[in-house]
């Protein structure tokens, strides 16, 4: 079973390819305030959906960042 962090970076990968590990990991220590990645915890989630949706428009096109940021959101499904 994955981790939380796993899934993140996974479903962060399939929309930014080989940049999502090094962006994901600088998102979410600002959600956790400076823990390691891998302690994401789901509470944290919407959190994270809010910072991708402020910085991922630089990063590809809105519909593009609109899908990513509902993929994100569906993990908290899990």
């Amino acid at each position: 079973m994955q981790t939380l962090y796993e899934e993140v970076l996974e479903t962060a990968r399939e929309f930014m390819g080989p940049a999502a590990e090094d962006y994901i990991r600088r998102r979410i220590r600002i959600v956790m305030r400076g823990a390691e990645p891998e302690s994401m915890v789901p509470e944290k989630l919407e959190r994270l959906v809010a910072g991708i949706e402020m910085t991922a428009k630089g990063y590809m096109s809105a519909g593009r960042a609109e899908r990513f940021c509902a993929a994100i959101r569906k993990l908290a499904d899990r």
